[in-house]
């Protein structure tokens, strides 16, 4: 019976910072805007592409990493 408690408080303890961390990363996510991608990726040419697509997709893509979700303005 103590092994059960013991087992199941560790559980407990290990997956509640992982439950905060993927919610905390989805909610980023949806804030997200194109505009703020472009913020981050700079100045360059292929920048100013990026952010078009993304004005246009929803997703901002860099080499074979997509990540959609990002709000159009």
């Amino acid at each position: 019976m103590a092994r059960f408690l013991v087992a199941t408080a560790l559980v407990g303890m290990l997956a509640a910072p992982l439950l905060v961390l993927s919610y905390g990363e989805a909610v980023a996510q949806q804030r997200s805007t194109c505009s703020q991608a472009l913020a981050h990726c700079g100045k360059q040419r292929v920048c100013q592409r990026r952010f078009e697509n993304c004005m246009e997709t929803g997703c901002w893509t860099v080499v074979m990493v997509k990540r959609c979700g990002y709000e159009k303005r």
